[in-house]
């Protein structure tokens, strides 16, 4: 069951790709990112396989909880940045998210670095939750995570009445049940704890938490990923594949431009090579119009340039100037 939430959130990593250095929307790629990071390395057998590559004595788990309250973090600045409207409130608790997460990091990282956990464990909470180090470690990332979860909702329901888009007020709807429902699994996982430390860990009482943790974290992460790609859905999927193709056109772009207008100063805007990271840029048919400008540029200013280029290089040149001019004619009234 563990699996689950981890496939989840890779997924919704790699549809998230093109906006991973978007400055709006590159908090989303880097929670899921990071929540897909912690998922995985809390599945045991991974857990047990990492462990030994960062030296043991647990410092996996350590990793894993780090990386899930910076998604968190990153997750809430996401909502903030895109459902809060007065600039002046959202750098506000920008700033505060920014406090909370370095305190509780620090206390953390102190707390576990305090401990005493040898024994590679993935429950390490539950294992060494008697030392107080621990009690730190799992206190101060579960208080962080409940007011993340708790905060979200919050934001999640005093905006969604304004949004006039359906898909938005219901993608917003289930990103704040999710958290809802994150923070009731850390109830779960809390009050599992006290019965496990009194020696009643095979009660029914603790078969039913159990498994409401497994079933609800699953849950959890399948609203807030379901959430996140409703507005995708609801958009329209032509549009989504044609970018897809501008940015492939890009790409098959970027060696011709690199052999070809890379170091001629007075002809192109940015002089410096383009790298595979130019298939996330934010204005795709931007980027692609201006590297075949330039592309031309170079051949009107060296007429050797055209002869340099093979028949392929010609092709993929005249397909993005085809793609380009019928994007501009879709477009016209």
């Amino acid at each position: 069951m563990e699996v689950v939430p981890a496939a989840a959130l890779w997924i919704l990593t790699v549809l998230r790709l093109p906006a991973a250095f978007d400055p709006d929307r590159g908090s989303v790629f880097r929670a899921t990112i990071l929540a897909a990071i912690a998922c995985t390395l809390y599945v045991p057998a991974v857990y047990y396989g990492v462990d030994p590559l960062l030296g043991g004595h647990n410092r996996v788990g350590l990793v894993t909880l780090l990386s899930l309250l910076l998604g968190f973090w990153q997750f809430r600045s996401a909502i903030l940045l895109a459902a809060v409207s007065d600039a002046k409130v959202r750098r506000r608790q920008l700033a505060l998210g920014q406090r909370v997460t370095f305190v509780v990091c620090t206390a953390v990282t102190a707390g576990f670095l305090g401990s005493r956990v040898e024994e590679t464990d993935p429950n390490l909470p539950l294992t060494y939750g008697d030392q107080p180090g621990m009690a730190v470690f799992l206190w101060a990332g579960s208080a962080f995570i409940m007011w993340v979860c708790l905060d979200i909702a919050r934001v999640c329901r005093s905006h969604v009445p304004h949004m006039r888009a359906r898909a938005f007020r219901s993608a917003f709807t289930l990103i704040a049940g999710g958290c809802i429902l994150f923070a009731l699994v850390l109830v779960d996982r809390l009050l599992y704890g006290i019965l496990s430390e009194a020696e009643d860990a095979d009660s029914p009482a603790a078969a039913a938490l159990n498994t409401f943790y497994w079933t609800g974290e699953t849950c959890a992460v399948l609203l807030v990923s379901l959430g996140l790609l409703l507005p995708r859905l609801a958009g329209s999927p032509k549009q989504d594949l044609f970018g897809l193709r501008l940015r492939m056109l890009l790409m098959e772009i970027r060696p011709i431009w690199n052999n070809v207008a890379y170091g001629r100063r007075e002809l192109v805007l940015q002089d410096r090579r383009a790298t595979l990271f130019l298939f996330f840029c934010r204005h795709v048919e931007t980027q692609l119009h201006r590297r075949l400008v330039e592309i031309r540029d170079c051949e009107m200013a060296n007429p050797q340039v055209r002869e340099q280029l093979s028949a392929h290089d010609k092709s993929v040149i005249e397909r993005g100037e085809r793609a380009l001019e019928h994007r501009k004619k879709a477009s016209r009234p």
